[in-house]
């Protein structure tokens, strides 16, 4: 088990660092949002063919960069996710951030025929000051006939979970139509984390 201390988490996008905090509330960690002098940096978004690449390759230039103003102590979170449509392998995969600010929901239900399951996943990745570790998630479903609008960001009003074994379900509806709280019991970053932080030392 991961002692617990500040965490800090490289995202811009303010719906995952929402996300992870939730996630993370019960756990000991205090999570903040990773930023020099005030801002969020930007790094290099590597050309891969995985979610695990593109969070590792971004980690590592966190690391870097936390050398360089003397916080190489510091524990650095780093999580990538994607939406994974069946119809069209890969798509949009580990490119979902940039399809998305092209296309956007709309676009995507416009792309769509009778083949409708999909899955998202996460990869999560942490620096704890000593050694890397690794946490994955997926979440299965499929894209729905019409956009919701409500809770979630990015490809939320499009996607609907599939029921899980314990009974949970969104009545078929998107997660952009359900509370965070709910959300939680299917979600693929939750799942991520769970393994990441749960995970006992080797």
């Amino acid at each position: 088990m991961l002692m617990s201390r500040r965490l800090y988490f490289l995202t811009s996008n303010q719906g995952k660092l929402r996300e992870a905090k939730h996630h993370l509330a019960s756990s000991g960690w205090s999570l903040e949002q990773f930023s020099i002098d005030g801002k969020v940096p930007e790094f290099i978004e590597p050309q891969a063919d995985s979610l695990e690449e593109v969070a590792l390759s971004k980690l590592v230039q966190a690391i870097a960069l936390l050398e360089s103003q003397d916080r190489s102590s510091d524990a650095i979170l780093v999580e990538d996710s994607g939406l994974f449509i069946h119809a069209f392998p890969g798509f949009p995969g580990v490119y979902s951030s940039h399809i998305f600010k092209s296309l956007g929901c709309t676009g995507i239900l416009s792309l769509m025929g009778e083949e409708r399951s999909a899955h998202f996943e996460a990869v999560a990745v942490l620096w704890d000051g000593e050694r890397t570790r690794i946490g994955r998630g997926v979440c299965r479903g499929r894209i729905a006939n019409d956009m919701v609008e409500g809770e979630g960001f990015g490809f939320d009003p499009i996607f609907i979970p599939d029921d899980l074994e314990d009974g949970s379900s969104s009545d078929g509806k998107p997660f952009g139509a359900i509370s965070i709280s709910l959300k939680h019991c299917f979600s693929h970053r939750r799942s991520a984390l769970d393994e990441l932080f749960n995970s006992d030392d080797e």
